[in-house]
């Protein structure tokens, strides 16, 4: 049994994330391991924490707690696609009589907290966008048609959320799960939750992307899709559902058509109040013409007809 005050240039933390300058304090017992009071430099950002292994028969018990603060998202990732800053905080514990199997039930609560995100290929106004060209061309609602042209306009930009989001985590037999998270793009917001895996790595961020710039004359306002990232989130595969936007497409077109129904019915009654008018400005000047042309009646035919003489 005893303590030791350690410090050390370099420690590794496992899933390849290596803290450095790291200082704490291990203490051991006859049936445990600590940590305690542990600073570190991790990802450009300060961690601190600590944390007990204790024997409970032929089960181990772990509990422990901690806190990164303005971490690297490229250097805690492992890939470029997701730039910004992380934050966050926990508490979790776990009990089991294999390694894997402590991992496996591992349990706890939290909270996350991500500043200046940037998402590369994922430009926020991507929907209105392709919303925009697909009502501009023949059959918008042909299937399979405004998802293409998302999927052509998405890649155009990068994404920057502005300011931080942050929600509270839970953290149950090693999945770990935040949310709802909101992101304020300007013009696009996207609200949802996030997912990851903790014994495989698997992440997925999966919620709906709403887009207030609509194209003129749309009724449905706002508009919106479902944007998701997966897999892992080093690479992050993107994928979307435009089936949220489809009805207000439909109900569009169909306001469009109806629109122009009554514009072609409203013309063809402006023709005929036209053609009527003509018809009768016609029918006056032939019979202006026609009494006109009509003989002046002689003097018997006067008298005749009962005028006096003069």
């Amino acid at each position: 049994a005893g303590s030791l005050a350690l410090t050390v240039q370099t420690l590794d933390l496992g899933r390849s994330l290596t803290a450095t300058k790291a200082a704490f304090t291990l203490g051991v017992t006859a049936d445990s391991l600590s940590v305690e009071g542990l600073t570190a430099t991790l990802a450009g950002g300060r961690l601190s924490g600590s944390g007990t292994v204790a024997r409970r028969g032929e089960a181990a018990s772990l509990t422990a707690e901690g806190r990164i603060e303005d971490a690297a998202l490229p250097a805690l990732t492992g890939g470029s696609a997701l730039d910004g800053r992380l934050s966050a905080e926990w508490r979790v514990a776990t009990s089991a009589e294999t390694p894997a199997a402590l991992l496996d039930d591992l349990a706890g609560s939290g909270r996350l907290t991500v500043s200046g995100l940037t998402l590369s290929d994922a430009d926020p106004t991507a929907l209105s966008r392709g919303l925009g060209r697909a009502v501009e061309g023949e059959d918008p609602l042909r299937e399979g048609r405004l998802a293409a042209l998302v999927n052509q306009e998405l890649p155009k930009a990068t994404a920057q959320a502005r300011g931080p989001a942050s929600a509270p985590a839970t953290l149950v037999g090693g999945v770990l799960r935040a949310g709802p998270f909101t992101l304020d793009f300007g013009a696009a917001r996207w609200a949802g939750t996030l997912t990851e895996d903790l014994r495989d790595g698997r992440f997925d961020a999966r919620g709906l992307l709403t887009d207030a710039t609509v194209p003129p004359g749309w009724q449905a306002r706002p508009v919106s899709m479902t944007l998701s990232l997966g897999v892992t989130l080093a690479a992050p595969v993107r994928s979307i559902d435009v089936g949220p936007v489809t009805n207000g497409l439909a109900a569009f077109v169909l306001q469009r058509e109806l629109d122009s129904i009554d514009l072609i019915q409203a013309d063809q009654v402006e023709r005929q109040r036209r053609r009527g008018r003509i018809e009768m400005d016609k029918a006056r000047a032939a019979a202006k013409a026609a009494a006109a042309s009509e003989p002046a009646p002689s003097a018997p035919e006067k008298a005749e007809s009962g005028e006096p003489k003069r």
